[in-house]
């Protein structure tokens, strides 16, 4: 593993690779001497197979998935080579028992299993009979049925996706959305304070990404100096990023790719055997004195299930690693989660949910920057933003055939309220929705087909004037999953936008357009998988941010549509817990909508972002470690550039690196983990600007008692080495005159939780 970091992170400093190499040797240190001790009594082996593990198996041939399991359910796997031979399984992820994930790894392939009294899986055919003798059958197992993981899992436009799942939230214990993607050096995420957050995968502005909240399409360019899309993480189940080359059934102007958003259900949080459960934690963490509560309480009965759950953090500044205090960086949050639904007997089921998300508290002035130094200004002012989200879902979860329907009708709106100095409101909001239906050819043959619409407006009032923009787009669209030859799987689809838009002036203007994709992914051998995508995306006209509406604005000879073009290739090796994998992209943005107050509405700007990714790691038993390598560059109109010329276009982001580690002692119920968050100096910007090189480590601890597992304590260090940075993705580092807003110093967090 330092061998991997010292590659990537060539020309760091020494202290960023000291760093890494200290907090990989701790953590899989013990981890190698647990998997040894257990492989070396029968005893653990045992104790180890009646409990939970964690799994993260990729769809894959059957040969090296069972050799993935073993390694990560610390057992020894038995199979005949001809019982498993040129079969493939869909993977498992997630923390489940040993049976219950070797049952989703053989779903589908007609293999039984049998469990030995000394811990010894076999895979047998109950038809051919090959398999190994000496072993005892278990009765059959039932395996829950775990809703709003991805429905396409394994299909080849999931071959570059990045999934999070809810074991990696409860690992992470996020506080921001920067928190959900740590580990991730492909997605960053810019800003210390969770409200002016905005993300980037590959150096593209999530604006210009199809982003979901449980279905709900988020239109939310509200102000330049505010993040994009506020989420509480607390409130995710699970979160996926298609880089790049993203699906018809993405949604509409999935430009560079797709970020998908789910929120919890009941099913996800109940304990098993159990109708009625609730929980609630209190932490405090010291750089900002914050306190966090947050209940949640849910049940079912009856096909019907209710939850309700509310979050409140409150804090001071904090102090940046120099020991000085940002100023405007204290929480102020309260977050509110309702969901209703019913599943009848026949396995109709409607969901609706509400959600709602705010932070009322004095930011910097310009909330993105901590200040300018040649502007003398008021230091902070009111910000209010809010944003919420209601959708209403029905499926049928357990539906098999060509009858797969899927119905999605949700609301979402942000709304940003800055007092001063003008009065200044500005409000976005979308009415969307999709009817789809998938077509279950086979075990791995779907087609997915539907329509759906939005209707969008941006409008910006303060006493003087106001000023609206509005779209109203319809889609038809279709993707096809298959899986022709054994080692072969392909997704490919189009869709056809109609859009009408309307601008300040109350002027139209009609377009249409068509997008295609096309993905592969190709088993070489048992351990070696090849992907590649392509995609040409129509995107229509985007709206432009509120704060700039201005009612003087006029289209005369309307906007140029927005079309960009993707494409991406690598691989990925799995082989006895090691894996490693490498991707090349690249994205072309012509006419990105790039208006300006002064400028016009009709200004456009062409821009484009390529680079590499490459990602190492091992996985064993109860724990993990991985490292992955991203370099990002973006122009703009042939260009290099700056943080200021690519605002709602993307970010120059350069050379990040990302560690992510993890252990389990299951005899102790105990966790050890971290991150490391480092970026390289980056020196390819306009005008001979120089981003610093920073590195950031975050460890921590987690117990849960045996005598009473209903109790988790957790303890965090983050920013260990008191690093004063601002993360590559954070506005104006680059410019003289900016003071950026700083990542928080070292801070320590306690939490405990109690379920019930």
């Amino acid at each position: 593993m330092t061998g991997v970091i010292q590659a990537a992170a060539k020309g760091a400093s020494a202290r960023a690779l000291r760093h890494a190499i200290m907090i990989t040797t701790a953590l899989t240190a013990p981890a190698f001497a647990a998997v040894a001790q257990a492989n070396d009594a029968g005893a653990p082996m045992l104790m180890a197979q009646a409990g939970q593990h964690s799994f993260n198996i990729p769809a894959q041939p059957l040969p090296s998935a069972l050799a993935l399991f073993g390694q990560q359910a610390g057992l020894q796997i038995s199979a005949h080579g001809d019982a498993v031979r040129g079969l493939s399984t869909k993977g498992v992820s997630g923390t489940l028992s040993t049976e219950a994930a070797l049952q989703q790894l053989l779903a589908g392939t007609g293999l039984s299993y049998r469990i030995s009294s000394g811990g010894t899986v076999t895979i047998e055919n109950p038809e051919t009979g090959e398999t190994e003798s000496g072993a005892i059958k278990l009765s059959p197992i039932l395996v829950e049925d775990r809703r709003g993981l991805d429905d396409h899992a394994g299909a080849a436009d999931r071959a570059r996706s990045i999934t999070i799942t809810q074991q990696d939230l409860e690992r992470r214990n996020p506080s921001s959305v920067k928190d959900v993607f740590a580990g991730e050096s492909s997605v960053s995420v810019g800003g210390g304070i969770p409200l002016s957050q905005k993300v980037y995968v590959n150096g593209i502005e999530e604006t210009n990404l199809a982003v979901s909240i449980d279905g709900a399409r988020q239109n939310n360019k509200v102000f330049h100096h505010n993040g994009t899309n506020f989420i509480d993480p607390a409130l995710l189940k699970a979160a996926r990023v298609d880089p790049g080359v993203a699906p018809a059934d993405a949604g509409p102007a999935a430009l560079g790719g797709a970020i998908v958003y789910e929120t919890v259900d009941v099913d996800d949080v109940l304990e098993p055997g159990r109708d009625f459960g609730g929980f609630s934690s209190l932490s405090y963490e010291t750089n900002g004195e914050t306190f966090i509560a947050d209940f949640a309480g849910f049940g079912r009965a009856e096909g019907f299930e209710l939850l309700g759950y509310v979050k409140r953090a409150d804090g001071e500044n904090y102090d940046d690693g120099d020991g000085n205090e940002v100023v405007g960086s204290g929480a102020d949050l309260l977050s509110l989660l309702g969901k209703a639904a019913f599943e009848s007997g026949n396995g109709h089921r409607f969901e609706l949910s509400a959600e709602q998300v705010n932070d009322n508290a004095n930011r910097p002035f310009r909330a993105n920057i901590g200040r300018l130094t040649n502007r003398p200004a008021q230091v902070v002012r009111e910000y209010d933003l809010t944003r919420r989200n209601f959708v209403f879902n029905y499926s049928l979860p357990s539906a098999t055939g060509l009858f797969d329907p899927k119905v999605v009708l949700s609301y979402s709106e942000t709304t940003v309220d800055v007092p001063e100095p003008f009065g200044s409101q500005g409000e976005t909001n979308s009415f969307s929705g999709k009817i789809e239906n998938d077509f279950n050819l086979s075990e791995n043959g779907i087609i997915t087909a539907g329509v759906d619409f939005y209707n969008d407006a941006a409008e910006y009032v303060d006493p003087t004037y106001s000023a609206e923009e509005k779209a109203t787009n319809g889609g038809i669209y279709a993707q096809a999953r298959l899986q022709p030859l054994d080692p072969l799987r392909l997704s490919f689809g189009a869709r056809g936008d109609f859009q009408e838009f309307e601008g300040v002036d109350g002027s139209t203007h009609d377009n249409s357009g068509m997008s295609g994709n096309l993905s592969a992914e190709y088993d070489v051998t048992d351990f070696l998988t090849l992907n590649a995508g392509y995609s040409n995306v129509w995107g229509g006209i985007a709206l432009a941010e509120n704060y700039i509406l201005n009612p003087a604005w006029t289209y005369p000879n309307g906007i140029e549509p927005v079309r960009s073009e993707n494409i991406t290739a690598g691989f990925k090796t799995l082989y006895e817990g090691f894996s490693f994998g490498a991707n090349i992209f690249r994205s072309d943005f012509d006419n990105a909508r790039d208006e300006s107050w002064g400028g016009g509405p009709a200004t456009t700007a062409d821009f484009e972002t390529e680079g590499f990714d490459v990602s190492a790691g091992y996985t064993w038993g109860p724990g993990f470690v991985r490292a992955t390598y991203t370099d990002t560059q973006i122009e703009v109109d042939g260009q290099p550039t700056d943080s200021d010329a690519t605002q709602y276009l993307g970010a120059p982001l350069g050379r990040i690196i990302a560690v992510e580690a993890s252990h389990r002692f299951d005899p102790l119920g105990l966790t050890i983990g971290g991150t490391i968050d480092a970026a390289l100096e980056n020196t390819e910007l306009s005008n001979n600007a120089t981003q610093e090189a920073y590195e950031s480590v975050d460890l921590y601890t987690e117990y849960q008692p045996q005598a009473a597992d209903y109790l988790t304590f957790r303890l965090e260090a983050n920013n260990v080495f008191d690093e004063t940075y601002a993360d590559r993705a954070t506005y104006g580092q680059e410019f003289a005159n900016v003071v950026p807003l700083y990542e928080k110093g070292r801070s320590f967090l306690f939490m405990t939780k109690v379920r019930f």
